[in-house]
């Protein structure tokens, strides 16, 4: 007579299973809490200056909880930006100047922080509405983040990378 597991011990195994996976994903995310750089030399060419097509911050201060993380964003030239995203994937409303609405959201996939945002506005030449995908990517003490923006149709990338300080 061969021994089978009975129905308990295959159902205890599962939930055993399925109990231990969240914890092996929480520990997959990366931790990009920190003070972080423009690192004009290892970004691409048009991230910053008067031409940039695509805009980044010179640095971003990051604050990471399990559950949010906060985000500010400073600029030569330009007001201080902060968010707080909700790391569940929800949107949140994002504060931006009068006259602009901007809605975000943010998730880990794995390793990778997806951020997706959309910026809406009215202006003389009609309304307006900008969406942005970013995704970072930590390596060791590197953030790179590849950041698309599409307006009207079109849609331009372009990838930073920010050391933290």
């Amino acid at each position: 007579m061969q021994n089978r597991p009975t129905w308990a011990t295959v159902l205890f195994a599962a939930a055993v299973l399925a109990s231990t996976i969240p914890a092996a994903l929480a520990q997959s995310t990366p931790n990009i809490a920190g003070t972080w750089r423009l690192n004009f030399d290892k970004s691409g060419e048009r991230i910053a200056g008067n031409g940039a097509d695509v805009p980044f911050p010179s640095q971003m201060v990051i604050v990471q909880t399990p559950t949010e993380l906060t985000v500010e964003r400073t600029s030569v030239r330009q007001d201080p930006f902060k968010a707080v995203y909700k790391l569940d994937g929800s949107r949140v409303t994002v504060a931006a100047p009068e006259g602009i609405t901007e809605t975000a959201e943010a998730k880990f996939d794995g390793a990778t922080l997806v951020v997706t945002s959309r910026r809406s506005f009215s202006s003389p030449a009609g309304d307006t509405v900008v969406e942005f995908r970013e995704v970072w990517t930590l390596t060791g003490n590197e953030l790179a983040v590849r950041k698309t923006v599409t307006q009207d149709g079109s849609s331009d990338s372009e990838t930073a990378v920010y050391d933290r300080s």
